[in-house]
């Protein structure tokens, strides 16, 4: 009866035993691959610094918090917020929760942008192979409050992303966004109330990239678009709505071309808008807007408008008429 107990004890402890000696060996190997980070923090032309503590979690989850973090591109722009906490099941190593509600500065050349959000949540899963491959990427926000130079510009009451990499190639990215209830009233304040809220913007898109986004990618550097299909973009603001197809090829040297097609219902309004923030010279007024009712005539309705863009090294251009450069 004892051997059988003991033998009974001895089946039970061997799982214990294991899965012990597999979190140990994994909590190792992630703060060993974190400290090396720190200690190596220029990869790729940017520089990071940042505190670790420990993974704890035991034994259900690895959890970990990065402090005093700071991330930044010279001369270009730099990242930093006080902590995030990293999750992942011990049992789904690959899939990672990333919590980000702490608030996070921007700054760069142009200024600072501040922000906060009461829910901020990145969930990503990596294929499991060798290089770690990106499989999906969702990003969840709430109650965001951006600010520039420490003024509050806009509010956001929810965002979210998708990402997701295509089954059959190793470089295209299936891409969803939306964004319920961007409030600009402190920046928008000479216009109405209906116009000072943007209700939705949301869009398809389809990106190829120059490499796949995997563990490779820290070491050689972000990958360069190649192609951007941009199924449907939709804007809803007020009684207007702007809707946006494209397809933009990248060149070598980086620069953009393609095509643009891009809808405006109710274009009367934005048009009155866009006047009253002063973005139109009056001298240009009368020559722009008879344009504008001709292309609304041609197309059949005097209340929608298509334009078609083209955009040749970054040049963007309706017909033979130059209207920008992109940045």
């Amino acid at each position: 009866m004892t051997k059988f107990v003991k033998r009974i004890a001895l089946l039970i402890a061997i799982p214990f035993f294991i899965w012990t000696g597999y979190w140990t060996a994994f909590a190792y190997a992630i703060e060993r691959g974190i400290s090396l980070a720190s200690q190596n923090p220029q990869i790729s032309g940017t520089a990071a610094q940042f505190e670790v503590a420990s993974v704890t979690g035991y034994p259900q989850n690895f959890a970990i918090g990065i402090t005093e973090i700071e991330i930044g591109a010279k001369d270009r722009f730099t990242w930093a917020t006080q902590e995030v906490l990293v999750e992942a099941k011990s049992y789904q190593p690959n899939r990672i929760n990333v919590d980000l509600s702490d608030p996070h500065s921007i700054s760069g050349s142009i200024g600072s942008l501040g922000i906060d959000a009461e829910l901020a949540d990145l969930s990503v899963f990596f294929k499991p192979n060798l290089q770690l491959s990106l499989g999906n990427l969702d990003a969840n926000f709430q109650n965001v409050i951006l600010s520039f130079e420490g003024i509050t510009g806009a509010e956001i009451e929810t965002m979210s992303a998708h990402v997701s990499a295509s089954p059959n190639t190793e470089t295209n990215y299936q891409v969803t966004a939306q964004i319920q209830n961007l409030n600009l009233s402190n920046m928008l304040v000479g216009l109405g109330s209906d116009y000072q809220r943007i209700q939705n913007i949301s869009l398809s898109a389809e990106a190829q990239l120059s490499q796949p986004l995997d563990r490779l990618t820290m070491a050689s550097g972000a990958p360069r678009l190649r192609m951007l299909l941009l199924h449907e973009a939709l804007i809803n603001y007020g009684d207007i709505s702007v809707l946006l197809d494209a397809k933009l090829v990248s060149s070598e040297a980086g620069a953009l071309n393609g095509n643009v097609n891009l809808t405006v219902q109710n274009w009367k309004t934005l048009f009155s808008l866009v006047k009253r923030l002063g973005y139109i010279e009056p001298d240009l007024e009368e020559f722009f807007y008879t344009i504008l009712v001709n292309l609304a005539i041609e197309g059949g309705s005097e209340d929608s408008l298509t334009i078609p863009l083209t955009i040749t090294n970054n040049t963007i251009s309706f017909g033979a008429l130059t209207l920008g450069v992109l940045p």
